[in-house]
């Protein structure tokens, strides 16, 4: 991952604390309902797993833990694909989905996150106002659903043109890198190349999926992202190569 790039997602990350500052959520350590191995991210957010991975020196358990995972999710379409195509009026054409939403995390342990510190942000984002196992579901106001969208439709743009899909598979594709090449040792070439032949590619920003009249509720948050600096030039103009 590029310094600029990961300097990007983390003031990405820093906006969206700042804005959910002061909300009273249910969740708390060791509520892991909504921790399975349905979670989509980039191949950015997985070079900062690995990044955490390699400091800690737990290669080999890290290896093994992406191993166990059988059947995870395949997405169809990036979140940036499927706004390219609502926003052209065009129907998402229907396909079939391996899922696993149900099955557990790999990362879990007695229900923690054992690499809560680079979380993705499809992780970050889960929340909720009741408490799920007692409700059966989450329950996020549309304005938090609206952010979120919006955040990971930037982060997808910082990503474009590489790895985008289930965390698993994202991940073991990205073995192949030569840094990663002490967890590698531990995978097969035909593990890594499946797990590479589910991903999609991420895709630039097409126009954000809001709606008429929803713009007021999120447009302070994607301004503050928009004008946060790194180094001496604003995202927005990194963005738009200024």
């Amino acid at each position: 991952m590029s310094k600029p790039k990961k300097e990007i997602l983390e003031k990405i990350y820093e906006q969206y604390g700042l804005w959910m500052e002061g909300e009273k959520f249910s969740c708390q350590k060791g509520c892991a309902l909504c921790c399975t191995q349905n979670v989509m991210i980039t191949a950015i957010e997985g070079d900062r797993i690995y990044e955490y991975i390699r400091g800690k020196n737990r290669e080999k358990w890290f290896a093994d833990k992406l191993k166990s995972v059988n059947g995870a999710s395949r997405p169809a379409i990036t979140t940036n694909g499927n706004a390219r195509i609502c926003l052209s009026k065009s129907e998402v054409a229907e396909t079939d989905e391996q899922r696993a939403d149900n099955c557990p995390c790999p990362f879990l342990n007695d229900e923690c996150c054992t690499i809560y510190p680079v979380r993705p942000f499809s992780c970050r984002s889960f929340a909720s106002y009741n408490t799920c196992k007692i409700n059966g579901a989450a329950e996020l106001p549309e304005k938090h659903v609206l952010v979120n969208t919006i955040t990971l439709q930037i982060i997808e743009h910082l990503g474009q043109k590489e790895y985008w899909g289930n965390m698993i598979d994202v991940l073991l594709a990205l073995a192949d890198l030569k840094e990663n090449e002490k967890i590698k040792k531990y995978l097969s070439d035909a593990v890594i190349n499946g797990a590479r032949a589910k991903t999609l590619k991420a895709e630039p920003v097409p126009g954000f999926l809001v709606m008429p009249g929803e713009e007021e509720m999120v447009s302070s948050y994607f301004k503050s992202i928009m004008s946060a600096k790194v180094g001496n030039k604003t995202i927005e103009q990194i963005f738009n190569n200024k």
